[in-house]
């Protein structure tokens, strides 16, 4: 039976994520061993067999039933996004959901880098909202969280039984409001609670520092659609300057687009495959045209190293042109395409293939186990304090509790962390003061929090990077020992 209100849309739809997602990756240094012989569709209706219309009419009669008979407004609307919804919560995947039109927008903001909030990538893993990324001078970096963190609350709303999009239209708002974070860290079992300034989010995704002795380093924290481009075109650059190694940052980088991250395995690696993608049963292998030699390259990963930058790091490791230095990557192996359904019905996105390594292992859920393991030591920040009240002698309460925790992490000594503004930890806050040009008036207000909270994430953020020294070791060793140091 042919069910003719299927409009030839759909078949458009489907066939533009097949073509922008695995068929115009031909471009900028790499191209497709096998590519796939997907036939366009030819007609605008769909044949619905005689099971799935019966089920296509009971949803209908369960839908009119509903509109009639339930006690409280209710929308078509509303019906049909929480049936689309359902469609593909049922796919029990993570990666592949609808969302309405300001969902939509702002995850089309967010893989271009540019939104405002607190800097963090997240994900659903085992049920809890939980960062995988964390974006370079954020304010969720300047606070202290990182990749694994759970998030539990926002402003006091209990993100348990939630999903990523809930949790992202809580830490989203406009630049400069206050929003409190809190955390567990099953790293240490503790929980931190934090709170932040929301900043808009706009960073260039590339970043690059001489290292001198002809060593360079360079930090992509995200794959927008400028990426690929922009890195070829830096090392074009970095060649120019007679560039002997590089290394390459990819720690907390979540992922991106699919092209921009080939396009840079590209310049990694010499003639030969770069990811090998599996869509239903038909697999795939795009290769690197490049004829030149690339220069030894040193990549940083981590726990938040994630999908796209997956795909670079694994190109780099089976290729045996680099080395993978940090910590084992998140293991996230499959390509989502995103599908606006236009007329402010917002869109999705879809996982459409899996990916492999070139030598065809198999990364999801596991990750890429480095080269060379090395531990990040991250910084055990204590909780941010949250202006009440004013603080004096014989104030307590928790706010005190966390102004001892901040002057313990500074290096003072408030004695006890027992919640009690007492002598010991009025001379400890002088002595604070006054390290930072301010007196103490009898008082711990509000200006003083924010100066404390301040030297908290200043000290923070200026921890030794001893992943990146390491990198800078090897790398310089592996020069010398090909002559080039």
């Amino acid at each position: 039976m042919m069910h003719k209100k299927r409009s030839s849309f759909f078949s458009k739809v489907c066939l533009m994520l097949l073509v922008t997602s695995l068929v115009s990756l031909g471009s900028g240094g790499y191209v497709f061993a096998q590519p796939s012989q997907s036939e366009e569709p030819t007609t605008d209706t769909i044949e619905i067999p005689a099971q799935e219309e019966d089920w296509f009419y009971l949803f209908q009669d369960v839908k009119d039933l509903i509109l009639l008979l339930y006690p409280d407004d209710v929308t078509v609307q509303t019906l049909y996004q929480g049936a689309i919804r359902g469609l593909f919560e049922s796919l029990g995947d993570p990666y592949s959901q609808y969302l309405d039109q300001e969902e939509y927008a702002s995850l089309s903001q967010e893989m271009e880098g540019e939104f405002s909030g607190i800097g963090v990538g997240i994900q659903l893993i085992n049920g809890n909202i939980t960062v995988v990324s964390v974006f370079k001078d954020s304010p969720a970096e300047k606070a202290g969280l990182r990749p694994g963190d759970v998030i539990i609350e926002v402003d006091g709303v209990d993100l348990r039984g939630k999903g990523p999009e809930d949790a992202s239209a809580l830490l989203k708002g406009d630049p400069r409001t206050g929003v409190s974070v809190t955390v567990l860290r099953p790293s240490s079992g503790k929980t931190l609670t934090v709170h932040m300034i929301r900043a808009q989010i706009s960073a260039y995704p590339i970043e690059i520092e001489d290292l001198g002795d002809g060593m360079f380093y360079v930090r992509i924290s995200q794959f927008t659609s400028t990426t690929g481009e922009d890195f070829s075109v830096l090392m074009e650059w970095m060649r120019h300057k007679s560039a002997k190694g590089l290394v390459l940052d990819l720690r907390n980088n979540p992922g991106g687009r699919l092209d921009s991250a080939i396009q840079v395995a590209a310049e990694l690696v010499p003639e030969g495959p770069i990811v090998q993608l599996k869509q239903k049963d038909v697999r795939q292998v795009i290769w690197s045209d490049k004829e030149t030699e690339p220069m030894p390259t040193v990549i940083l990963v981590n726990g938040g190293t994630a999908s796209a930058s997956e795909i670079v790091a694994g190109a780099i490791r089976d290729r045996g042109k680099g080395i993978l230095v940090g910590e084992r990557t998140f293991g996230k192996a499959c390509v989502q395409a995103m599908v606006p359904l236009g007329d402010d019905m917002g869109g999705f996105k879809l996982t459409i293939a899996d990916y492999y390594t070139p030598a065809g292992t198999a990364i999801s859920g596991v990750g890429l186990k480095p080269n060379v393991l090395v531990k990040e030591e991250p910084v055990e920040l204590p909780n941010t304090l949250v202006y009440k009240r004013q603080i004096k002698v014989g104030t307590v309460g928790l706010d005190v509790l966390a102004l001892q925790d901040c002057l313990r992490f500074l290096g003072y000594d408030p004695g006890p962390s027992d919640g009690i503004f007492g002598k010991k930890t009025q001379g400890a806050t002088v002595s604070f003061l006054k390290d930072y040009g301010r007196s103490f008036s009898g008082s711990f207000g509000e200006a003083e929090a924010s100066a404390i909270n301040a030297a908290v994430s200043e000290k923070a953020v200026t921890a030794p990077d001893v992943v990146l020294e390491e990198a800078k070791t090897i790398l310089k060793h592996w020069l010398e020992l090909e002559g080039n140091g």
